[in-house]
């Protein structure tokens, strides 16, 4: 007589759970990967969201009274008046920088963009410098604060000679990325 071949019951039923337990495992793998994905993506969003409005500020003058190119520098004669209560963190009387009605395209100075937020929950659209849409900002939020630098980078002249900008990116999922960086009155 030949013997059976085949699977029994008992075989067939341990493959069965060991192949759920596997895919229940690379199941939650794959998941894991695509939220780490979204984020990811989020981030290089945020960063490249960051980089644009940097790159907008830096290509606009240091100061009202600054010549477009820079050269020369204003001085504290020639600079927009300086209260000294700016370079102790008050910043009631820049409220005024931002354009009444709001149009980016009036911004000449660096000054102008303090205290803008843009995107997600502001009354303001994320747009270029042109004042179109940024299309794929969607839940994004920028916000931007400019301050003189005081003593924390090397200057030659006062305190004013040095600004420091922020800029606070909130992406769709709540975090906050920050960046800031300093402009030099030249």
């Amino acid at each position: 007589m030949a013997t059976p071949k085949g699977v029994t019951l008992i075989e067939m039923v341990i493959v069965i759970v060991v192949l759920a337990i596997a895919l229940t495992a690379i199941t939650q793998l794959l998941g894991n990967l695509t939220v780490s994905g979204a984020s990811t993506y989020d981030e290089t969003k945020a960063v490249e969201l960051a980089q644009s409005m940097a790159s907008e500020i830096r290509s606009k003058r240091f100061d009202e009274n600054s010549p477009v190119n820079g050269v020369p520098p204003c001085t504290s004669a020639t600079c927009t008046p300086t209260p000294a209560d700016w370079l102790d963190g008050e910043y009631a009387w820049l409220e005024e920088t931002l354009p009444s009605p709001y149009n980016r395209l009036a911004f000449d100075d660096i000054d102008d963009f303090h205290n803008l937020a843009e995107g997600a929950g502001t009354l303001r659209a994320l747009v270029y410098a042109d004042g179109n849409p940024r299309d794929g900002y969607s839940n994004f939020k920028v916000e931007i604060f400019v301050e003189y630098a005081g003593d924390e980078t090397p200057y030659l002249g006062d305190e004013t000679d040095n600004k420091r900008v922020q800029i606070l990116v909130t992406q769709p999922n709540g975090e906050e990325v920050k960046f800031s960086f300093y402009v030099a009155n030249y």
